[in-house]
């Protein structure tokens, strides 16, 4: 009998980790959206990946409550990408406890053209801006500006992808006008961001 429960949990991981889930049971699967196996998701319904947006393999993404991981068009992480779109609220004079109804869940929002390098955290309420490098092993908990490259635990800005003229010829190429960033807004994030 023991035998048989041990076979029964080891198929059990085995579909769970190594199937690929049914595009049908995210919030969104978009056109030539993949995710890497083996992949851990906790509930598939609160994740929307966009069209051309990859994860790699050995991923773990955990949507928590009503809140949501949004992966928007042509974005790209490597393997063991995290994402927790919850965080645990502690009152004074209590105990931790990992039910809490005060959790605080958040969304996760990476928007269009951005780069997400090996075993990069994504915390509660983080939002990538468009065309963005985050550097391998990235702890992300906050706003990261369009174009930022980022690395480190917290991640910081150590530079910006490229120059503005080239920014905005590459937004030119990729996005109707009306889509496009400013010159104005572009100095503004790199002049907040030094």
């Amino acid at each position: 009998m023991n035998l048989l429960r041990r076979i029964k949990h080891a198929i059990g991981i085995f579909i769970h980790y190594y199937i690929k889930p049914n595009p049908s049971d995210f919030g969104y699967f978009g056109r030539n959206a993949s995710l890497g196996i083996p992949a851990d998701l906790k509930n598939p319904q609160n994740i929307y990946l966009y069209d051309f947006a990859r994860i790699g393999c050995r991923s773990t993404i955990m949507t928590m409550g009503n809140s949501k991981f949004i992966m928007k068009r042509g974005c790209l992480t490597a393997e063991g990408l995290v994402v927790v779109t919850s965080n645990h609220y502690q009152r004074i004079g209590e105990f931790l406890d990992g039910g809490n109804e005060d959790n605080l869940y958040r969304d996760i929002i990476v928007e269009e053209d951005v780069w997400i390098g090996i075993n990069v955290i994504l915390l509660s309420g983080a939002r990538i801006g468009r065309g963005a490098i985050i550097g391998a092993g990235a702890v992300v908990r906050e706003f990261i500006p369009p174009y930022a490259v980022v690395i480190g635990n917290p991640a910081k800005v150590i530079k910006f992808k490229w120059e503005i003229a080239k920014i905005m010829e590459h937004e030119r190429l990729l996005y109707p006008e009306n889509k496009r960033f400013t010159k104005e807004q572009l100095e503004y994030y790199r002049n907040s961001y030094k």
